[in-house]
Parts: structure tokens; C-alpha cells; sequence
């Protein structure tokens, strides 16, 4: 009989602790192993999913490949339109309710380009023809008020042009090309019809200048903020995400260290007025008391004490690692910042400089859900040859930091997740976070596992936590998960998407088993409410 009761309150907990992440609905495109993966982008009522298709046969040529589902993964099933042979995708953008698909033939700077317009409503597809661009390698492809905009590196120096769909003008965008000069940031102002560049430059001193710059969409200037003047002596910006604008104001958020040495000290918010003054507030581990709570007690108090130490020596603590900016989200009176602390190694051995050695441009992740272009996606990438990364570097992974920062500017609560060491040699940002209430949710995949923490009102209430992928028909049993394509998001609320290809187990109609490849994306709920602490669950 206690072997009884043992077993079901075992299950029972189990059951407690798996709850907390649902699979509500799940849609699935039959495939084979290998396929190309769909990417995917919101729209207002769902999101777009597409990619590029060439049947194995080869007898019939490449399509391009969409569907749109509703909240609940719901659709009418998949649409195809024909592209030009030997094309590959390479950047995409929505703009109103058109997708907007840049295609490429071949790999070279002046390779052949055109654009695919789909009408989302009507399914319809259109080809503009991209020419007399400048040679470039391509960084980033934007659509906005029918002129698209493209941003690369034409002869190691940044480039950028704006090309008119409908009278084919291009526009070279001033003031952007120059040596040691790095585009960090591109973002759309639809209701103003214009951009906003994030510039970094070295000068003749090697004091770096980060630069906010905004354009009309001919490519005239409106306006330029330089950031000349940061902290104290020695200090300078070394990662920033810039925020969508607030009545002209403008804020832009990310760490901050010593100069020429990527030594990581804290993180900033910049506010910028609409006459283009600039003010920081500044944070320092003096102001992140929980910023080692991801390790053991002993180790945390340990590094607690150095802090201490140093402070009391009137010295800024350094943070050991990249502290990387990784996402903000906005409300009326706070930001919450995420930020990652990465040990990276670079191939060429030692640690890499230079402005954001994860990754120096931030891509426009607001509609984008994971994107990354092709041409340095090593996971992603059909048409890159492997070779183009044997000098990739070695991302460890040590933990995700969380603050919560008033509108004034002070830390409400600031607290701390361990990832022990999860390495991989993937650059691009790939935990999600979720923020609802008083509630914060941070979830990333790992070995074929959702991995989770939560915390209300700045209390962690659980960290590392694993939960195994799981299926909706009762019937299906799962055979097979390719962990190379699987890709978790942040989909709005606290709902996430998880995305990739699996090969399922089922009965077939005369009750043989039988297995199906395919291509699934299912809807995740996570709920921090059903979690019972293990002290409790005893």
C-alpha cells in the first residue's frame, strides 16, 4: 500500500510540474528530413510562415511556399507561387499587409536580385526587379511606404540605399560609409516615414562615438545625435538597443565598459529629448544586489564580497564576461532589460574585440520572430558551404539577468537565471522573454527540451527547469526530433511558439503503424500559477 501511495504522489507531482507548460494546438506540414524550415512573421490577427521548396525529385522547379494561421494555429492551408529558377531567399519584411521576399542568384556581391510582393489577403504574388544596386554583402532588407532598404558592407565599410518600388529611384544614403564605422541598428518610424540608424565609429584617437542618426525615406538627413560624451573618462557604450519613439523622445538601452578593452561594467538608459540632448543613467553591480543569484550560495556570497571589496576601494566592479543586451520591453511607468552573460571565445583564441562581439547589428525582431539572414546563419543557412564558419566562435553561456528599472530611473528589482555553461556556436540571441503583470517568463530550447524560469515581482520562483516536448493527438507518439531546427519565440502575452521538424509514430487506418516527417509549430502556454515549490509537492 506505501509503495502505492509513494507512486501516485510521484506521478502527482509530476503532473503539477509538467502543467506549467500547455501545448495547445499544433500545425503541422508534411515533409521529409532535411527540408528547408518556414520562417515566420506576426501579423495582426496570427502570423505569415514561408520558405523556399525544391521537391526532391527535382522534376518540378522551386516554389515559394506560405500559409497563414490564426491565434490558435488555425489555416487554410498551404499556398505556392512560382519563383525564378536558380533564386534563393535571402531577406523579407512586412509593410501594411503585403510580404515583401528578397531573392538572390547566387552568392556575389552583384549577384542578380528581385523582390516577390504577396497581397496577404488576396494570396496574390508580384516580382519587382532590384537593379544598380551598389555591390554589397547584404546585412539587412527593410520595406517601408513601398521603398525598400538595404543595408550591407560594400568594401568592408557599411553601405546603405533605398530603392523605390514603383519609379526604381535608389537613394545612397549619406554619411554612412566610412572606415571604421559599424552599423549597429536599423529601425523603421512608419508614422513619421522614416529611419533611424544606430552608428558606431573609431575616431583618430580611437575614442569611440556612437552616433543616432534619422533619414527621410529619399535618404536625407533629419537629424543626428552624437553620443561624444559618456560617463567618466575611459568609459564608453558597448552594445545598444534602441527604442521605438515616445512623443520625440527617444531611449536607447545597453551595457556599458572600458574603453578598447570589453571590459563590461553595467548597463545604461540613454534618453534623448526632441532637441537632441542626451542624458545616461548609469548601473553598476552597486546597483544589481541579486546579479549572482544563478550561482550556488557559497559562490554567490563569495562574488558578493569582491563587489564589496572593490566598491570599497571607490573602484567600478567589472563583470567578468560579455553582458549582452538582449531584449527591452516598455511600459507606461518601467523597462525591463534582459541581458545574457556570455564567455566567448574566439576562434583566432583569446576573447574577440570590437563593438558587440555577439553580434555588431541588431536585427528588427519587432515582426521578425527569430530572424537571422542567411548569409551568417550557420543552422539556418541551404546555401552557405560549411566552410564559411570553421572560424566561428565558442559562446558559454553563463546566465540571463533581469531588471526592472522605473521611469525615473530606479531599479525596482533586479534578479538572475544559470544556463551552467550551455555552449554553443550559434551568435544570435535565442532566449525568449515574456513579461505579464507582475510576471517575467524567460525560456530557451535545450537538447530537445523547453527550459524555463519564472519570477513574480522580481522573486524567483523557479530556474531551470526542464520539459519535454510534447504532442496534441493522443494517438501520435513521437519517434524522432531534429534539435537543429528547433526554434522557441515569444509569440504576445504569455504564449510562445515552438517551431521545427519532428517524425511521428501512428496507427494508420487498418490499425498499422506507420511514420510521418513533417514540419510542426505548436502554440505554448506557460502558467507560473500551477507551479508547487518541492517542499510543498512533499
Amino acid at each position: 500500500m506505501k509503495r502505492i501511495l509513494t507512486l501516485f504522489l510521484f506521478l502527482s507531482c509530476i503532473v503539477a510540474l509538467q502543467a506549467q507548460v500547455k501545448f495547445l494546438s499544433r500545425f503541422e506540414v508534411p515533409g521529409q528530413p532535411f527540408d528547408p524550415v518556414f520562417e515566420m512573421m506576426r501579423i495582426p490577427d496570427g502570423l505569415v510562415s514561408f520558405r523556399t521548396y525544391q521537391e526532391r525529385s527535382f522534376t518540378k522547379g522551386k516554389v515559394f511556399q506560405f500559409f497563414i494561421s490564426d491565434l490558435d494555429l488555425n489555416t487554410k492551408g498551404l499556398i505556392e507561387l512560382t519563383i525564378r529558377p536558380g533564386f534563393e531567399m535571402v531577406g523579407y519584411d512586412i509593410d501594411e499587409k503585403y510580404l515583401f521576399v528578397l531573392f538572390s542568384r547566387g552568392y556575389n556581391t552583384n549577384a542578380e536580385k528581385y523582390i516577390l510582393q504577396v497581397n496577404l489577403e488576396t494570396s496574390q504574388g508580384f516580382e519587382f526587379s532590384a537593379e544598380n544596386l551598389l555591390n554589397m554583402e547584404l546585412v539587412e532588407f527593410l520595406v517601408q511606404n513601398r521603398k525598400a532598404v538595404f543595408m550591407g558592407n560594400a568594401e568592408g565599410r557599411p553601405a546603405l540605399q533605398i530603392f523605390d518600388l514603383d519609379d526604381k529611384s535608389i537613394h545612397t544614403v549619406q554619411g554612412i560609409y566610412g572606415n571604421n564605422t559599424q552599423v549597429l541598428q536599423i529601425r523603421k518610424i512608419p508614422e513619421l516615414e522614416s529611419l533611424e540608424v544606430v552608428l558606431s565609429r573609431r575616431g583618430l584617437y580611437k575614442n569611440r562615438e556612437t552616433s543616432i542618426i534619422t533619414f527621410d525615406m529619399l535618404g536625407n538627413l533629419i537629424r543626428e545625435v552624437k553620443v561624444d560624451q559618456f560617463g567618466n573618462p575611459g568609459q564608453e557604450i558597448l552594445e545598444g538597443l534602441l527604442l521605438a519613439d515616445q512623443n520625440y523622445q527617444q531611449v536607447m538601452i545597453g551595457s556599458f565598459g572600458l574603453d578598447g578593452r570589453n571590459a563590461y561594467q553595467g548597463a545604461y538608459i540613454m534618453e534623448i529629448n526632441e532637441f537632441g540632448e542626451y542624458g545616461f543613467k548609469l548601473y553598476t553591480l552597486e546597483d544589481l544586489p541579486n546579479f549572482f543569484n544563478y550561482l550556488p550560495e557559497k559562490q554567490k556570497n563569495k562574488r558578493d564580497q569582491e563587489v564589496i571589496r572593490e566598491l570599497g576601494k571607490s573602484k567600478i566592479p567589472v563583470i567578468r564576461n560579455t553582458f549582452s543586451i538582449r531584449d527591452v520591453r516598455e511600459t507606461p511607468d518601467a523597462y525591463y532589460l534582459y541581458f545574457d552573460q556570455i564567455n566567448i571565445v574566439s576562434a583566432r583564441g583569446g576573447r574577440p574585440g570590437g563593438v558587440s562581439p555577439t553580434n555588431a547589428y541588431r536585427y528588427d525582431r519587432t515582426t521578425r520572430m527569430g530572424y537571422a539572414p542567411f548569409y551568417m546563419d550557420p543552422l539556418l543557412s541551404p546555401i552557405m558551404p560549411i566552410q564559411s564558419f570553421n572560424m566561428s566562435n565558442e559562446y558559454q553561456y553563463q546566465s540571463a539577468h533581469f531588471i526592472k528599472v522605473s521611469k525615473e530611473g530606479q531599479v525596482i528589482w533586479d534578479n538572475s537565471a544559470t544556463y551552467k555553461n550551455f555552449t554553443t556556436d550559434y551568435p544570435e540571441p535565442f532566449g525568449e522573454m515574456a513579461i505579464v503583470g507582475d510576471d517575467l517568463y524567460h525560456l530557451y530550447v535545450d537538447n530537445n527540451v523547453i527550459m524555463a524560469s519564472f519570477f513574480r515581482n522580481g522573486e524567483k520562483k523557479f530556474d531551470f527547469l526542464s520539459f519535454e516536448l510534447e504532442l496534441i493527438d493522443p494517438g501520435d507518439r513521437l519517434k524522432n526530433t531534429d534539435g537543429g531546427t528547433l526554434r522557441l519565440v515569444h509569440w504576445y502575452d504569455r504564449y510562445f511558439i515552438l517551431t521545427g521538424q519532428q517524425s511521428i509514430r501512428f496507427l494508420n487506418s487498418s490499425n498499422r503503424e506507420e511514420t510521418r516527417d513533417v514540419f510542426f509549430m505548436s502554440k505554448i502556454l506557460v502558467d507560473g500559477d500551477l507551479y508547487q515549490p518541492e517542499k510543498v509537492r512533499d
